[in-house]
């Protein structure tokens, strides 16, 4: 059960379609995780549907609400991630996410969080077209905060006032880094390799402001434009998975990845990154022969009481994928596997303070496939309560995997 010190919220201002085992927001020592935020109403209905600049307003008043039940503001978010669904014409995406953030920046302060916003092919249910969760800090982390804006960095194509990074404490939160210049131009376009450096040059830049290294990060989460291949054929994925062995060596990092579209024409990957400058520890729990789990990045990185666990899915040690098109045994797996790697730390599934869970389907929604995974949750952790985010990828890294979570957990407060 959860501990004591850790206070999960269940009610809010919009509901799911059915009873939900997970919390719009779990407070836990100076931080205050945030569920994604839906554009539902309180009887789970999509509100406004097809209108990105209602939805947007809808998702900010409901990340408003859940904050001031915590006693917070929007002004205490160092993180935001914005996943949205853009249908129409690749000329006119740039447009569409500037009018979009034309409405964020009524509620974004200033300054703001680090963000990173990617393009994604749905959401738990049809005509939803935005998605928003954060990360806040009160108290002392609060007052003590110090943005991060190194000199040189790329630049959004409209002003925000969005922040690169922010160091609280020991902790590192990294915004998206993209292969961009100070106009919101793409640069080394066509050169996947380049722009994964280029990235990494960025992330290497905010962590020198955070008196930190690459050594110090615990997880990152890589955003790869779907459904494209190198001239040689090799997957875009492949080739970025590449670049950042290269840049952390072995074990590196918990990673996450998945696919999505990327804001500017010319850009082929989105990446963020969480870092901890207090002494942490890498664990993985075998050798698989997968893309991701095959010794060189770690499944657990436990620091400062926090443990940050990457994607995990319903692959075999050969790479093929187990329960093929059986949403529910997947969703087992990857729980399972969530269980086992929280093991190497001493943790359970019911340290978990956020989840995050990434479907990819080739139906019109997830909805089926999310509730399937809420009630495999419900058997497997019935006393967990951890704040969620659901979001439907446009691909993993090998056609027939359906889900893939992600986590964090606390078990020293």
């Amino acid at each position: 059960m959860l501990h004591p010190t850790i206070k999960a919220h269940m009610g809010g201002d919009w509901n799911w379609r059915e009873t939900s085992p997970f919390a719009q927001a779990v407070e836990v020592n100076d931080q205050v995780f945030i569920s994604g935020q839906q554009a539902l109403t309180e009887n789970g209905a999509t509100f406004a549907l097809g209108d990105i600049a209602a939805q947007t307003r809808c998702v900010f008043e409901n990340m408003k609400a859940t904050l001031e039940r915590a006693g917070l503001e929007l002004s205490d978010l160092v993180r935001l991630n914005t996943y949205y669904v853009f249908e129409g014409a690749e000329e006119d995406a740039t447009e569409y996410w500037e009018d979009m953030t034309r409405v964020r920046l009524e509620y974004f302060p200033d300054p703001g969080p680090a963000a990173t916003a990617v393009r994604i092919k749905g959401m738990p249910y049809q005509g939803q077209l935005i998605q928003i969760e954060g990360i806040a800090v009160r108290g002392e982390s609060r007052r003590n905060r110090k943005r991060i804006m190194p000199e040189g960095s790329w630049d959004w194509s409209i002003a925000v006032p969005l922040s690169q990074g922010w160091d609280v404490g020991d902790r590192l939160y990294i915004g998206g880094q993209i292969s961009s210049d100070e106009t919101g131009s793409a640069v080394h376009v066509g050169d996947l390799a380049a722009q994964t450096r280029a990235i990494y040059q960025f992330i290497e830049n905010v962590l020198k402001d955070g008196n930190a290294s690459f050594d110090d990060i615990a997880h990152v989460k890589i955003c790869v434009k779907h459904d494209s291949r190198e001239p040689d054929g090799t997957p875009f994925l492949d080739k970025t998975l590449e670049v950042t062995k290269e840049i952390f060596g072995t074990p590196g990092p918990a990673v996450t990845c998945f696919g999505v579209d990327l804001l500017y024409p010319g850009l082929d990957l989105e990446i963020d990154a969480m870092a901890f400058t207090s002494s942490h520890a890498r664990a993985t729990s075998g050798t698989a022969a997968t893309k991701v789990h095959d010794g060189s990045f770690s499944d657990s990185v436990s620091a400062s009481g926090e443990i940050w666990i990457g994607g995990q899915v319903a692959q075999d040690d050969n790479g093929q994928v187990m329960a093929a098109g059986n949403i529910r045994e997947q969703s087992r797996i990857v729980f399972q596997r969530l269980k086992d790697a929280l093991a190497l730390s001493g943790a359970t599934l019911d340290d978990i303070v956020k989840l995050n869970l990434f479907f990819a389907s080739d139906g019109d929604d997830v909805g089926d496939e999310f509730h399937a995974a809420m009630a495999v949750w419900s058997e497997m952790a019935p006393n967990a309560k951890p704040a969620m985010t659901p979001v439907r990828a446009y691909e993993f890294f090998q056609s027939g995997l359906l889900v893939q979570a992600d986590c964090i957990a606390i078990t020293a407060t």
